[in-house]
């Protein structure tokens, strides 16, 4: 397991947690459109587990934002509604000094999605996205560049 999916270090013992058993792991990033990064993990060649960024309009709540994932329907909120999720997936929002000004009056959320593996633990699914979650926000992501870099 690596330590770092596609820029953005993750403790492998969480990821491990919701991938199924196999041979290898391999990695790819998808950009579907301009404001979404998908890092998405296959085992043996076959797709399953999804970790994306996503900038939504600002004000958004992470209910509101919840159903374009699908694995996350009945989740559980969490207390502080930042995060809902499932035994299959899951969607955080980052605090609100994630801003950068190539996405003004958005803000930026965070999903984990299995695909088809039989995971259904949603004790690891919120540890590996409230972690995500956390990484992402220390990431460049939430940091504009810095000039001349």
């Amino acid at each position: 397991m690596p330590s770092s999916l596609c820029g953005i270090s993750l403790d492998p013992a969480l990821v491990k947690a919701v991938l199924p058993g196999g041979d290898s792991l391999t990695t790819a990033t998808q950009k579907p459109n301009g404001g979404t990064i998908r890092c998405n993990l296959s085992v043996d060649g076959k797709l399953v587990l999804s970790l994306a960024q996503a900038w939504w309009s600002e004000g958004k709540t992470t209910a509101a934002v919840a159903p374009a994932y699908p694995g996350t329907k009945d989740g559980t909120m969490s207390e502080d509604e930042r995060f809902i999720y499932s035994g299959q997936a899951g969607v955080g929002r980052t605090v609100s000094s994630c801003k950068t000004s190539e996405h003004p009056e958005q803000d930026l959320y965070t999903a984990v999605e299995t695909r088809d593996t039989g995971v259904d633990d949603p004790e690891a699914i919120e540890k590996l996205l409230v972690a995500y979650t956390k990484a992402v926000e220390g990431s460049a992501a939430c940091r504009e560049a810095a000039a001349g870099s």
